[in-house]
């Protein structure tokens, strides 16, 4: 095989369309000078139709029939599922809709639970805010007042 060769025999192969004008016009120089060349494009054009044969009885070897129904219905069953909004997905992701559901009232009745736990005493944590930027704790030991970010007096 010469240098020239080498340039051109992985173009050999190529599909229409997949060489320039100029990478096509070279090649097909190359060819009508080149006989080991030609014996290649020979062997490659057979090798091909020997493929192409065995995909097509392949193929042949299928049933088809229902093929596009099967698309054409699994496209209809995705665009229901896709456009049928919020009880959709609750129905595909039951577990973790209920949980979005009873986390945050299992918090809420942990909190009430630990708020009034002394009967008929004074709650032990009482949270109130005056202004944006101030917050109020009302414990057991008195109030504590908290500014913003910062730390509260005392701490």
């Amino acid at each position: 095989m010469s240098s020239t060769c080498r340039q051109y025999v992985p173009l050999i192969g190529s599909r229409p369309g997949e060489l320039s004008e100029e990478e096509g016009r070279a090649l097909n120089a190359h060819l009508a000078d080149c006989s080991a060349c030609q014996a290649r494009l020979a062997d490659e054009e057979t090798l091909s139709g020997m493929l192409r044969d065995a995909l097509l009885s392949k193929a042949n070897e299928r049933d088809f029939t229902g093929f596009s129904d099967d698309v054409l219905a699994r496209i209809a069953e995705y665009r229901t599922r896709r456009s049928g909004g919020f009880l959709p997905w609750v129905r595909r992701h039951l577990a973790a809709a209920i949980l979005s559901v009873l986390v945050p009232a299992f918090v809420a009745l942990a909190v009430v639970v630990y708020l009034f736990a002394a009967e008929g005493e004074q709650a032990p944590l009482e949270v109130s805010a005056e202004d944006s930027t101030a917050t109020i704790i009302n414990t057991s030991d008195g109030p504590v007042v908290l500014f913003g970010d910062a730390e509260p007096e005392g701490s």
